[in-house]
């Protein structure tokens, strides 16, 4: 399934049959037809999950649409990288504190709800699979979706990895298995 959006790689629906719960990458320059399916949804709440550096490098230009109520949640150390594909589970582990509450609470208090990071898989992943256990799904088929990230962004991970050889590739494609051991940890 392509994107929802036209002007990103990895936006799509959180829960099976839900429109209004969207999870994505940085929606940077939407389109009007953008804006129009997110409005006609009624999806009017935004929540940014990437740091203050990310988002001064790159803002969200919704943020200042008065058509959307923008929050700024940045998840705990969500911009750091893992160490090894063994820290993959750990980092998104280490995710889920506090600060993760408030933002599933944001969520679940709004009507229509699009939540992002920079590529729509780590930090959106953890926050996505948070609320697909709380509704229900099983570990495996939360994992399925976190991996549909990894097709939706390919031809961005092939940019990435071309500039940055140095970055081992296992680290920063999501597998399912990274995620059934997050799930596995929070049991």
């Amino acid at each position: 399934m392509p994107s929802l959006l036209q002007s990103t790689a990895n936006t799509r629906p959180v829960l099976p049959g839900n429109d209004r719960l969207l999870r994505s990458d940085v929606p940077l320059s939407p389109t009007p037809a953008d804006v129009d399916f997110l409005l006609s949804r009624s999806i009017t709440t935004l929540i940014d999950l990437r740091s203050e550096a990310e988002i001064t490098r790159k803002p969200c230009s919704l943020a200042s649409d008065a058509r959307f109520t923008y929050h700024h949640m940045p998840v705990t150390g969500g911009n750091a990288m893992p160490n090894s594909p063994a820290d993959v589970p750990l980092s998104y582990l280490r995710m889920v504190d506090a600060q993760m509450e408030r933002i599933l609470r944001t969520i679940q208090e709004s009507e229509g709800v699009m939540y992002f990071c920079t590529a729509g898989k780590d930090r959106t992943g953890v926050v996505s699979a948070l609320l697909q256990r709380e509704y229900g799904m099983s570990p495996e088929a939360i994992a399925a979706e976190y991996a549909l990230s990894g097709d939706h962004l390919q031809s961005l991970f092939t940019d990435f990895y071309a500039r940055h050889p140095e970055i081992n590739v296992e680290i920063y494609t999501p597998k399912k298995e990274y995620m059934l051991q997050f799930l596995a940890m929070l049991a």
